[in-house]
C-alpha cells in the first residue's frame, strides 16, 4: 500500500481544504470571540509561525470560541499541509485548485498566496489554473452527457482493504425468542 500513499495524501488535503473553506466562506463573522481564549492564542501562535504571517486565517478565527474545536481543525491542517510524500508546494497547488473548482474566495486567495510564498511564480500558478481548467471542463461534459466511465479495461478491481484494515462484518440481529 506504500505506493498508494499520495493518494491517500492528496484525498486527506481535499477533505481538509474544503473544510477549512466551508468555515472561512460562511457568514459567521459573528462567531469569532472578541477576545480568544488563552488556549486558542496558543494555538494562534502556532498557525502563525507555520504559515509564516501575522495574521490567522479566517477560518481558524471562526472556530476560536471553542478551543478544542480550532485545536483539532489546526492538527488536521497542520498534518494535511507539513511535507510528507507530497511536498507543501504540491499540497498548496492540489489545495488551490480545489478551492478554485469548489468557488471559495478564501481559500482562492489563500492558496494562491501560499503558492506564491513557496515560490511557485506566475507560470507555475497558470500551469496549475490550466490543468485545473481542463479537468473541470472535461468532468462538466462527461457529466452533462451522463458517461458512463470507460477505464475498467486499464485497471482491475483493487481487492486490497482500505488503509486501517478490512470493514468490520455486518451485524446480524440475533433471533427473536418464539
Amino acid at each position: 500500500m506504500a505506493h498508494d500513499a499520495p493518494w491517500y495524501e492528496a484525498a486527506l488535503l481535499v477533505g481538509v481544504t474544503n473544510a477549512l473553506n466551508v468555515v472561512a466562506d460562511s457568514p459567521l463573522e459573528s462567531l469569532e470571540p472578541a477576545r480568544p481564549s488563552a488556549e486558542a492564542q496558543a494555538v494562534f501562535a502556532e498557525i502563525r509561525a507555520f504559515y509564516e504571517r501575522a495574521d490567522v486565517p479566517v477560518a481558524f478565527r471562526r472556530v476560536a470560541a471553542d478551543p478544542g474545536y480550532l485545536a483539532d481543525l489546526w492538527g488536521a491542517a497542520r498534518r494535511v499541509f507539513a511535507d510528507n510524500t507530497l511536498t507543501r508546494r504540491h499540497k498548496e497547488a492540489l489545495a488551490f485548485a480545489v478551492s478554485v473548482t469548489t468557488r471559495s474566495q478564501f481559500g482562492t486567495a489563500f492558496h494562491l498566496g501560499e503558492m506564491r510564498r513557496l515560490g511557485v511564480g506566475e507560470r507555475g500558478v497558470m500551469e496549475v489554473l490550466g490543468v485545473t481548467q481542463m479537468f473541470s471542463s472535461y468532468t462538466k461534459i462527461a457529466d452533462t452527457l451522463q458517461l458512463e466511465p470507460d477505464m475498467d479495461a486499464i485497471a482491475g478491481v483493487d481487492p486490497s482493504p482500505a488503509p486501517g484494515g478490512a470493514a468490520p462484518a455486518p451485524r446480524t440481529r440475533p433471533p427473536e425468542a418464539p
